[in-house]
């Protein structure tokens, strides 16, 4: 079997001029990698009926082949620039789902040297230009439009329908070549999840997709000695499940099986889908995890359908809570010879910052910078910010028509915004720690400054099983409130919640650590408001904004004192 993590995993420490201290991996990044659209030539060729994708349909799942693939973007580039007059450079933009005939645009795209544009389903819905869709399209500025049938926008915005396109596109010859293009041409444009702030545009160039899975298969050889088989829901108009998910499998010539968005309801097909292709890897955010477990725990048979051919769980290092994370080691430890494996990331960054270099310890690892990528951990207001320089950080943001510069520091490190620290491992291999987002820090009244992302997940975890999430609040006040939101297990057992925020209290008895009053949340935070990220996580800033007054009434007494039980 593939070694899952490449030999010789070392964080190499470099003090620059200036005192700066940086990291960066002793795995090298591979030269003269290949464009993503040479690997897709690659697999056509070598495995030409091999399946590239598939998708639920009617009855029996629909598929394409690497062949089909590369014949089909072809035909449909060619409908694109005879048709519909596009030429290299100008952008596309597409409201499809994850699916063969988005596929087959995207990699059109890809072979016109033409730009894909993963518009954000919600601000369209309605399929009108307004003050919603403005953003996203002054940002794009896409020459047309490409849209589910029979969605709003193909009235609405002159867009045309995608199964249309396909259908259009099957009669046409293939182009015999593709479009001569550069890696520091764009393929893409994503727009940040607004987690911090209001979305932004962010072209992803064909040389920084290369960079990234180059790095990711040199850090973890088994994704390219195995070629990675998914089973996959994450939506195509994040860099996660739309740029690295899809990219990941093209590259390594492996296979993803798209899936239903996870819900109690769903869980049974996906579960009967895993069991017929075996997934090498499975790729998820906390929401998916947890709805994945509660199926799975109980179930030794669909456990060990899912575990079959399982060489890693992956998940966003940052974004799992103590207790999830205990669930997750204790059902790999009763389940299957697979390890678990984190990363960071943003969109800025083509997905991919760090990736762990050593299966996983605890929650909270980030791991190592990706080769050829350099880390710096500077300080900011008594805090260490990650910074970033290397191959994979985009060019600029769209903002407004415009091209705006990313926030780069004087040395040329991209400023995540995000802190960390360096934690040693049991064996010896320091990695980076995720400390928070320094955008949620706030200052009481006092002056003294609350550090909001450690501070959640302490609470978390003293809470666990009984929170799905905690929103804290308290800046310019004299003491910090917080709202909970129970789980299943915690809905009517306020007293026991009550009596852990006590014992947390007791533990941390400082101004900023302590809750003076808290309340539980009696509706879910509103996706369409905003407030929930489509990886399942609570905006807090948005929704202390958009929900002041429960916040409010607690500082004024509502809720409840924590106390011992």
């Amino acid at each position: 079997m593939s070694q899952l993590v490449a030999p010789g995993q070392k964080l190499i420490e470099e003090q620059l001029p200036d005192g700066r201290r940086v990291y960066r991996s002793a795995i090298p990044l591979p030269g003269n990698l290949p464009d993503i659209l040479a690997r897709l030539v690659k697999w056509a060729v070598e495995q030409p009926d091999k399946v590239l994708l598939s998708e639920p349909g009617e009855g029996a799942r629909r598929s394409i082949s690497y062949g089909e693939a590369l014949a089909r973007a072809r035909a449909m580039r060619g409908l694109l620039v005879g048709l519909y007059g596009l030429s290299k450079g100008d952008c596309v933009a597409t409201l499809g789902p994850a699916g063969v005939d988005a596929l087959v645009l995207k990699l059109a795209c890809l072979s016109g040297g033409l730009v894909h544009a993963a518009l954000p389903p919600f601000p369209f819905r309605d399929g009108v230009e307004g003050e919603a869709t403005r953003p996203f399209l002054d940002a794009a500025k896409p020459k047309l439009i490409v849209a589910p049938a029979g969605h709003p926008a193909i009235e609405g915005m002159g867009a045309i329908s995608l199964i249309d396109l396909a259908r259009e596109s099957t009669g046409e010859a293939a182009l015999d070549a593709d479009e001569q293009t550069a890696p520091d041409d764009w393929a893409a444009i994503f727009f940040t999840s607004g987690s911090t702030g209001a979305p932004k545009g962010v072209p992803i160039t064909r040389g920084m997709i290369s960079s990234n899975q180059g790095a990711i298969a040199a850090m973890w050889p088994f994704v390219a000695e195995t070629p990675p088989v998914l089973v996959d829901w994450l939506p195509w108009h994040h860099v996660f499940g739309g740029l690295d998910n899809i990219f990941k499998v093209i590259w390594n010539g492996g296979a993803m099986h798209v899936d239903s968005a996870p819900t109690p309801s769903t869980m049974d097909a996906s579960i009967v889908l895993m069991a017929e292709v075996s997934p090498t890897m499975h790729i998820a955010v906390p929401l998916g995890l947890k709805l994945l477990l509660d199926r799975l725990e109980n179930d030794e048979v669909a456990a060990a359908a899912f575990t079959r051919n399982l060489r890693a769980i992956f998940f966003a290092g940052a974004g799992i809570d103590a207790g999830l994370w205990r669930r997750l080691a204790s059902f790999r430890d009763r389940h299957g010879d697979f390890q678990i494996l984190s990363g960071y990331g943003a969109t800025e960054a083509a997905s991919t910052i760090t990736l762990s270099p050593a299966p996983l310890e605890r929650p909270g690892e980030l791991g190592h910078p990706l080769p050829g990528h350099r880390i710096a951990l500077v300080d900011v207001d008594g805090r260490s910010e990650l910074r970033v320089s290397g191959p994979n950080i985009a060019p600029c943001y769209l903002i407004e028509g415009r091209r705006v510069e990313l926030p780069m520091d004087e040395l040329g490190f991209y400023r995540t915004g995000d802190a960390a620290v360096i934690r040693p491992r049991s064996d010896g291999i320091p990695v980076f720690g995720f400390d928070g987002r320094l955008a949620e820090d706030f200052k009481l009244s006092s002056g003294v400054k609350v550090r909001t992302g450690p501070l959640r997940a302490g609470l978390m975890a003293q809470c666990a099983p009984l929170a799905d999430d905690i929103v804290i609040s308290g800046e310019d006040r004299d003491r910090l409130v917080a709202l909970v939101f129970p789980s299943a297990a915690g809905r009517d057992r306020i007293d026991e919640i009550s009596a852990r925020i006590a014992g947390w209290n007791a533990a941390n008895s400082g101004g900023s650590t302590t809750i003076a009053r808290f309340g539980l949340a009696t509706t879910p935070a509103d996706r369409a408001k905003g407030e929930l990220s489509d990886k399942g996580q609570i905006v807090q800033s948005r929704y202390l904004r958009n929900n002041a007054e429960l916040f409010e009434a607690l500082q004024a007494g509502g809720g409840q004192a924590p106390k011992s039980a």
